[in-house]
């Protein structure tokens, strides 16, 4: 027994000393042998750089760019420009039509609206003249005269023979229309009262422009009486084709023909 430890014991003591031999010449080995590698080694790690987790990047290495290479980035770069300009040329395209959609749909309802205030207007405007058609007759019967079941009114207003027929439908009446001797007689006397002393002519609903020597009211109904001044000097009507219009002299209520375009007073007739 004592053999076999002393034997392990050399063993052991021989093991050691190989391992300690082993580790002087790894040792040495490991050593930069001069101070050119040592340089070499240091400029390496200085080429290095550091990442944020302290490992080191090795720098990569770089190639020169052709000009080829920059062409077609230069081609890409301006048809990712054109891209983005049509995107935005097609938004504002959008952008656009929908503005348009909107400014028809506000035309319309304006359109709308126009339309049914002028459809108010004519309703206003018809309302207004049958308004002064009933105050031109309610007027007339006032303050004109009343006779049976006509009212009587003179407009002391110079007007065309049209003109005045014209101002007497749009009072809600008719030129005056004598149609026998009580008519005529009261519209005399009416008429001298208002003008007197004077004498002035005055227009009466009767003509014959229609045919020469057929005398018709304004209703285009026939006259069946006359009152056409008697006179040596003067008897009417003398005037032929170029007198055609029927005017009464206010002093002692004769009729006159004259020219239709003269101006001078009217009388106006309105149911009573």
């Amino acid at each position: 027994m004592e053999i076999v430890a002393f034997i392990v014991t050399i063993l052991c003591l021989s093991s050691l000393s190989s391992g300690e031999t082993g580790s002087q010449e790894s040792d040495s080995k490991t050593q930069p042998k001069d101070s050119g590698n040592s340089t070499l080694i240091q400029n390496d790690e200085e080429e290095r750089t550091e990442r944020g987790d302290g490992m080191l990047i090795e720098p990569e290495p770089t190639s020169p760019v052709s000009d080829m290479d920059n062409n077609y980035n230069y081609v890409l770069t301006r048809l990712a420009a054109m891209d983005q300009a049509i995107h935005r040329l097609n938004v504002g395209h959008y952008t656009l039509d929908v503005k348009v959609t909107q400014l028809l749909e506000r035309i319309s309802r304006l359109d709308n609206k126009l339309t049914e205030m002028e459809d108010s207007l004519q309703q206003v405007s018809l309302f207004s003249k049958e308004n002064r058609k009933e105050i031109g007759r309610l007027e007339g019967c006032q303050k004109g005269r009343r006779v049976g079941y006509k009212c009587f009114m003179v407009y002391r207003v110079y007007a065309t023979y049209a003109d005045a027929a014209q101002k007497c439908l749009e009072r809600g009446g008719r030129m005056a229309m004598p149609r026998d001797r009580k008519e005529q007689e009261a519209l005399a006397e009416y008429v001298r009262a208002v003008f007197q002393p004077g004498n002035w002519p005055v227009w009466l609903g009767i003509n014959d422009l229609r045919s020469e020597g057929l005398y018709l009211f304004e209703d285009t109904t026939r006259v069946t009486y006359f009152q056409w001044r008697k006179h040596f000097l003067s008897s009417q009507p003398d005037g032929g084709k170029r007198e055609n219009c029927v005017a009464m002299s206010s002093d002692d209520g004769d009729w006159w023909d004259n020219y239709c375009d003269r101006r001078m007073y009217y009388l106006c007739e309105f149911e009573a």
